[in-house]
């Protein structure tokens, strides 16, 4: 696992972007500021070797030194795809195979998805969360069909499908999607 944290000298305003593997030390980037040789000899002083060790970093140089992470919002695509991955490593008791075929009919659900719910990312997701919780309720043929790609050529008869089970409306979380 990656993770990127922000190092701010405050004294000078130098802002660097140190990155861990692992929890190991892996990269340390400049990104604006001052940094001039005398600084770049004791650089290594403020820079923790081990991820782990930021709380100690933390207390050391605290009021000299602002350490922060550098979180990452999960995209629209990882978050459908993480959904689909779950989906059908329960349904199929195994780890799905991906593509690059496989990314690009996801693309296209996701696309389609969007223009259902008036570019609505969030009404997207809930629609694809409600779409692979019915699989099990469609007919036995799509069901036996998890493939992405054969999920986005038959999307629109899967959501008929599930919108016409016993002439009832499926709605997902806080109602915020119908069918």
């Amino acid at each position: 696992m990656t993770h990127h944290y922000n190092i701010e000298i405050i004294e000078t305003n130098t802002h660097l972007k140190v990155t861990y593997r692992d929890k190991k030390f892996r990269k340390l980037e400049h990104l604006r500021g001052k940094l001039d040789n005398a600084m770049l000899r004791q650089i290594g002083r403020i820079v923790p070797r081990h991820e782990d060790d930021f709380g100690n970093f933390n207390k050391t140089y605290q009021n000299k030194v602002n350490y922060s992470i550098i979180t990452q919002e999960k995209s629209l695509y990882t978050m459908f795809l993480d959904e689909w991955q779950h989906f059908y490593s329960e349904y199929a008791q195994l780890e799905p195979k991906f593509t690059g075929a496989d990314g690009k009919a996801l693309k296209q659900v996701i696309g389609y998805l969007q223009k259902l719910n008036g570019g609505n990312d969030t009404a997207a997701l809930d629609l694809w969360q409600l779409i692979l919780s019915k699989w099990n309720t469609l007919p036995e043929f799509h069901q036996n069909n998890t493939d992405l790609k054969y999920i986005n050529s038959k999307l629109n008869i899967i959501i008929h499908a599930i919108k016409q089970q016993n002439n009832t409306f499926a709605s997902g979380t806080n109602s915020s999607v119908q069918l």
